[in-house]
């Protein structure tokens, strides 16, 4: 018996090293997901059926054949066991000084199979396996900052025996066939970590629309990594979110503090300067003001003293008026009264003449 044991030992490993590739080509396997996992992840706490598809593309293996012609102990059952295997780790890094890391730590192994007859050539068949994902993040103790990775692999093994035991106590033999898909578990607690992650962001950025001209901080780049993170989280991509919050905080998060600083500390100049020209300004309005106070002191002054000019200015032409028209009053009136002098002495004159010139006026009439 204990001969017999050794031999089955020692034909396992001649097998191992030796198993003919072209098995693997012989037998193609494919699987897909209902529903579809959205942007490749699975909902933590839901069901999700995957459908294998088993198909022949030439082989032709009959039971009892050896699987390696030079160890032919080792026999094949002519049956395939077929299944899903969902492996679950964590996976998250750090970053220390200049350099980073990353890490994964293996946290669960779920295997789905059944043995079927292998296909005859040419032909396909279909299996469904169904998984219902009852832990999240939190349950496998994985923190909101890192992720949980679900590797999906579907699998075909020959089923195999060793002649000296029986085809009764079959195990598993070379890989027939597999394909594999990479998920991410996404839970409630992650979405609710992303989204605030996407507060925190904004409110380092947001404030960046109000700077007016701003000197050192590109407000466009960072406006559009917070419009970037935003439609992916509005597109239900979280983990695409997720790496571009990481991107942000850690290669541009300590550059934005340092050119607000920079631009605060301009700010602040600014405002200085701006203090300083108010002054100014307050004490070239104070003279204005007295100035404006001089101009209507003096204008006031020039309206009173106006008003007294135009005063005495009619007063004058008042004056004037009357002392020409007095002029003109003696002088008719000194006119008139030597005329009258003029014509009684003339009257005078004449009545001399007449009475000299009567009798002979008389004398001459008959």
């Amino acid at each position: 018996m204990k001969s017999s044991v050794q031999r089955c030992l020692i034909a396992l490993l001649v097998f191992t090293a030796s198993a003919p590739a072209v098995h693997a080509n012989g037998i193609t396997v494919t699987f897909d997901v209902s529903p579809p996992p959205f942007l490749s992840q699975v909902m933590a706490l839901q069901s999700y059926v995957f459908n294998v598809t088993l198909k022949n593309d030439g082989l032709n293996i009959v039971p009892g054949r050896p699987v390696d012609p030079n160890v032919a102990v080792i026999q094949y059952t002519g049956r395939v066991i077929v299944g899903m295997e969902l492996i679950f780790k964590a996976s998250g890094g750090y970053n220390f000084g200049e350099a980073s890391t990353g890490y994964t730590i293996s946290l669960d192994r779920v295997k789905l199979n059944t043995t079927i007859l292998i296909p005859s050539n040419g032909t396909t068949v279909f299996l469904s396996f169904s998984h219902f994902f009852d832990k999240d993040a939190f349950d496998y103790g994985v923190k909101p900052y890192e992720n949980v990775e679900v590797t999906a692999k579907a699998y075909a093994y020959y089923e195999i025996y060793n002649w000296t035991i029986g085809p009764e106590q079959p195990f598993k033999g070379p890989v027939a066939g597999e394909s594999r898909t990479v998920y991410r578990l996404l839970d409630e607690t992650k979405i609710a970590y992303v989204e605030g992650k996407l507060m925190d962001m904004a409110d380092e950025i947001r404030p960046l629309m109000i700077i007016r001209s701003p000197e050192y901080v590109n407000a466009t780049f960072y406006l559009q990594l917070l419009d970037e993170m935003n439609e992916t989280i509005q597109a239900g991509d979280y983990f695409s979110a997720l790496k571009t919050y990481e991107r942000y905080d850690e290669k541009h998060r300590a550059s934005l503090m340092d050119e607000l600083l920079n631009e605060a500390y301009t700010s602040v100049t600014r405002a200085e300067t701006i203090n300083s020209l108010e002054q100014r300004v307050e004490v070239q309005e104070a003279d204005i003001d007295q100035m404006q106070n001089r101009y209507a002191t003096l204008l006031a002054t020039y309206q009173r003293e106006q008003a007294e000019l135009e005063a005495a200015k009619q007063s004058l032409t008042t004056a004037i008026t009357a002392v020409f028209l007095a002029s003109i009053a003696f002088f008719f009136l000194g006119r008139r009264t030597a005329t009258g002098k003029l014509f009684e002495r003339g009257r005078t004159d004449q009545g001399v003449d007449g009475d000299e010139a009567t009798p002979s006026v008389r004398g001459d009439s008959p």
